[in-house]
C-alpha cells in the first residue's frame, strides 16, 4: 500500500471510529481509541507487533497501545508474536501476565467512566480465567461487583472465562467493562489490563510458558477488535442489565458497545454482557458453553435475541419445514428465564438485503415483511416484545442519509445501521426519545439525527 492511500485510510478511519459522546472540557487525552484489524489495517499494526516493539497502536489518531507483559519476576521469559488471519496474537501467557491497554493522559478527572470493550480469542493452552483491572491511585483494581467465582477454585475470581476455541469452532470473549476512577490521573498514563488468573488452562491442564497452543489474538473485523472511550464523571440514574445473544447482524460495527454509550449519554448504565458468533441461530446457541455463560453471569433485565438472519423469513414462507424455528427460539429463552425468571425478552426483527436475490423474496420490502410476519409468530409464543429493526431500516430515506444501512456485501450492517440497531434497541428497553446529549458514536451529528428520528418514528410512533 503505497504512502498516500495509507494517509487517507488512515483519516477516513479517524473520522469514523472517533467518537462524540460527551467529555469534561478538563480532560486531555488520547480517548476514544479503536482497534479494528482487517486486511486493508495490516500496515498499520504487523510491523510493530511482531517486530522488535511489540505494540498494537490505535487506529483513531490516538496514542494509545496494546502490548503484553510479563508478571513481575518472569521478566526474562519471552512471548512469541505473530499475525493470523490479521488477528494479532500472543503465546503463551500463564498466571498474572497480561494484556495491557494503555495511552498517555495528561489529565483525567476523578470520577470518571472509563468503558473498555474488547473481544478476546484463546487457544487450548491458554489461560481460561482473565480479571479485567485498571491502575487507579497506585493500585491495580477491578470491578467487584463484575467479578465471578471458577467452578475449579473458589480462590479463582474472574471477569470473564475463555472457551479455548479460537478457530473453525470458535467462541470469542466478548468484554464490555466499565471502571469509575477513584483518583485523578495528572501527567500520567491510563492503563487497563486483562491478567490471566488462576493456573488453570482451557484445557484444563496446567499452564506453561512452552505449551505448544496458548495463543491469545485479539479479533479482526467484522468485529471491533478493542475500544476505550472516557464517559465523563456523571452518575448514571439507574442500571438495566441486558443480555446480547446472536451473530454478526449484532457484531458488525459492535452494536452493543454503540448501544452502552448511547444509554450512558442519556442517564442510564446498561450492564451489558454478550456472547455473539458468526452465523449462528438460536438452536446453536443452546449448545455453545459461552452463551450459558453469558446467561449465567447476572439476572438480567432485558435480553436482546437476534437469531440467524434469515430464520424467522424462512418460518413464515414454510413453516412446516421450519418448524425448528420457534422451538429453538423456545428453549434458548426457556434458558435465560431459568435464571432471569424477571427478564423481559425482546426478539430482534433484523432487516432484509440483496444479497442472492433477496434470498429468494425478489424485493427487500417483501423479505422484510416476512421477517415481520415470522416474528410476530414466534416471539408470541414466550410473550416477547419484538425489536422491529428492519422497519427502521426502511424508514431511513438513504438518499437524505447519503449513506447505505448495509456493508459492501449487502448484507451486514455498515456504521450507520448499527448505529440504527443500537437506537432502536435503546428505544425498546427504555420507552423514552433521546435527549439533546445523545451520543453520535462518531457519526456525522445531522446523519446521526436522520437514524434516530427513524428509530422514533419504529419504535414510538413519533
Amino acid at each position: 500500500m503505497n504512502t498516500m492511500k495509507q494517509t487517507v485510510l488512515f483519516a477516513t478511519l479517524a473520522i469514523l471510529m472517533a467518537s462524540c459522546c460527551q467529555r469534561p472540557e478538563s480532560e486531555i487525552s488520547g480517548l476514544p481509541a479503536k482497534w479494528i484489524f482487517s486486511t486493508d489495517n495490516i500496515p498499520f499494526y504487523e510491523g510493530n507487533w511482531t517486530g522488535e516493539d511489540h505494540y498494537l497502536g490505535s487506529m483513531t489518531g490516538s496514542p494509545a497501545k496494546i502490548t503484553a507483559v510479563r508478571a513481575e519476576g518472569k521478566e526474562d521469559v519471552e512471548f512469541s508474536y505473530r499475525v493470523k488471519g490479521n488477528r494479532p496474537e500472543v503465546s503463551n501467557l500463564t498466571e498474572n501476565d497480561y494484556i495491557l491497554f494503555s495511552t498517555p493522559v495528561d489529565y483525567m478527572e476523578k470520577g470518571s467512566n472509563i468503558e473498555i470493550d474488547a473481544v478476546i480469542m484463546t487457544s487450548p493452552d491458554s489461560p481460561k480465567y482473565f480479571i479485567a483491572e485498571i491502575y487507579d491511585g497506585g493500585k491495580w483494581k477491578s470491578s467487584e461487583a463484575d467479578l465471578r467465582t471458577a467452578d475449579e477454585n473458589p480462590e479463582i475470581r474472574y471477569t470473564f472465562m475463555s472457551s479455548g476455541t479460537g478457530s473453525k469452532n470458535y467462541q470469542y470473549n466478548n468484554i464490555y467493562q466499565t471502571f469509575r476512577l477513584d483518583k485523578a490521573i495528572k501527567k500520567g498514563e491510563l492503563k487497563i489490563r486483562f491478567r490471566a488468573t488462576g493456573d488453570i488452562t482451557c484445557n484444563g491442564e496446567p499452564q506453561s510458558a512452552d505449551a505448544e497452543d496458548g495463543w491469545i489474538g485479539i479479533v479482526p473485523r467484522g468485529f471491533v477488535g478493542a475500544y476505550i472511550q472516557n464517559y465523563g464523571t456523571q452518575t448514571p440514574k439507574d442500571t438495566t442489565s441486558v443480555l446480547c445473544l446472536g451473530n454478526s447482524f449484532t457484531y458488525y460495527w459492535n452494536a452493543p458497545s454503540m448501544l452502552k454509550e448511547i444509554a450512558w449519554s442519556q442517564g442510564h448504565y446498561f450492564d451489558v454482557f454478550a456472547h455473539l458468533k458468526g452465523g449462528q441461530h438460536f438452536g446453536q446457541h443452546t449448545e455453545l458453553s459461552l452463551s450459558h455463560d453469558a446467561i449465567e453471569a447476572q439476572v438480567y433485565d432485558y435480553a436482546l435475541l437476534q437469531d440467524q438472519s434469515m430464520a424467522a423469513a424462512f418460518y413464515a414462507d414454510k413453516p412446516d419445514e421450519y418448524a425448528h424455528v420457534p422451538e429453538n427460539f423456545v428453549k434458548l429463552a426457556d434458558m435465560v428465564l431459568a435464571h432471569s425468571p424477571e427478564c423481559k425478552l425482546i426478539l430482534e426483527h433484523t432487516w432484509g438485503y440483496k444479497k442472492e436475490d433477496c434470498k429468494g423474496f425478489k424485493t427487500i420490502e417483501k423479505f422484510n415483511d416476512m421477517l415481520r410476519e415470522g416474528c410476530a409468530t414466534i416471539a408470541a409464543l414466550k410473550n416477547a416484545e419484538i425489536s422491529h429493526i428492519g422497519d427502521a431500516f426502511i424508514a431511513v430515506d438513504t438518499k437524505k442519509l447519503g449513506n447505505s444501512l448495509h456493508a459492501s456485501d449487502d448484507h451486514h450492517q455498515s456504521y450507520y445501521g448499527s448505529y440504527l440497531k443500537a437506537c432502536v434497541n435503546y428505544l425498546m428497553i427504555t420507552g423514552e426519545p433521546f435527549n439533546e446529549n445523545v451520543a453520535n458514536c462518531g457519526i456525522d451529528p445531522q446523519k446521526a439525527e436522520i437514524l434516530r428520528k427513524a428509530a422514533e418514528k419504529t419504535v414510538l410512533g413519533e
